[in-house]
């Protein structure tokens, strides 16, 4: 796992893991991580638990994993102030990126994460007037472009009905799709792109890649990019979890699909 990507120095503000608080540490790093940036700290993260393999409700949460030593990103004491549960989120978020040193945009870690962000959100835009799921703590909505059929309405004939009553139905049921259609068409700018929102999050300078817009990826290119300084070979290829290759003959990891010839790339 590559390591030039946290900070050291912002590390070692942190309190470190007393062992006595613990008697079980989550045996993979990462929580939180799908999707973060390349080399981002929630890929380094492990659950502390206790015996019986729960969550300690006194003591460390959430270490960070170092070189063996563990630096605590979350306590069960954090959110005793009584603060909502934004401003917690909040907070916790700032910590992480304080203990993050990104790479440079044009590294090649980061292009391929750029595409994997591009090919899972796929035709998701943020509808800022849609408030999301409960669960989501009141985000914005997700609008997904090109507007699927489920979301139009479909005129349905009735055998008693007069052609009158059919052709204002039918019309009905067109000026009602259109609605939908224009309102969608207004959300779904580049600007929305839920991959672009979430792509500035770690690097503010992206602008909506217009071709990922319009032709997302459809296969997985690999998640070494997460933790590894570079994309590894079928021979040296080490998940971070399981072994190579992943799935069967293909490796979720490296991409690289083994076949009568020999591995390939995806």
């Amino acid at each position: 796992m590559d390591t030039s990507t946290l900070n050291y120095e912002q590390m070692e503000r942190l309190p470190r893991l007393d062992p006595k608080w613990w008697s079980y540490l989550q045996k993979t790093p990462g929580n939180a991580c799908y999707l973060d940036a390349p080399g981002y700290p929630t890929y380094f993260t492990r659950s502390v638990y206790n015996r019986h393999g729960d969550s300690l409700t006194h003591g460390p949460q959430l270490v960070l994993d170092f070189a063996g030593r563990y630096y605590v990103v979350e306590h069960s004491d954090d959110n005793r102030s009584g603060e909502d549960w934004d401003t917690y989120r909040a907070r916790k978020a700032a910590l992480l990126h304080s203990l993050w040193v990104p790479l440079p945009y044009g590294h090649a870690r980061v292009q391929a994460w750029i595409r994997e962000v591009y090919r899972h959100l796929a035709h998701c835009y943020v509808d800022e007037d849609q408030v999301a799921t409960p669960f989501e703590y009141g985000k914005p909505g997700t609008l997904i472009y090109p507007v699927p059929n489920y979301k139009l309405e479909a005129f349905r004939d009735d055998p008693k009905g007069s052609e009158d009553w059919r052709d204002k139905a039918k019309a009905a049921v067109a000026a009602h799709n259109a609605d939908i259609e224009a309102r969608a068409a207004r959300v779904a700018v580049p600007e929305n792109h839920q991959a672009c929102r979430l792509i500035r999050e770690f690097y503010p300078e992206h602008t909506p890649d217009l071709e990922l817009i319009a032709h997302p990826p459809t296969t997985v290119g690999g998640f070494w990019w997460e933790t590894e300084a570079k994309r590894p070979t079928p021979e040296t290829c080490k998940p971070r979890s399981g072994s190579h290759p992943v799935n069967g003959t293909w490796c979720q990891w490296c991409s690289y699909e083994k076949t009568e010839s020999g591995w390939i790339a995806r």
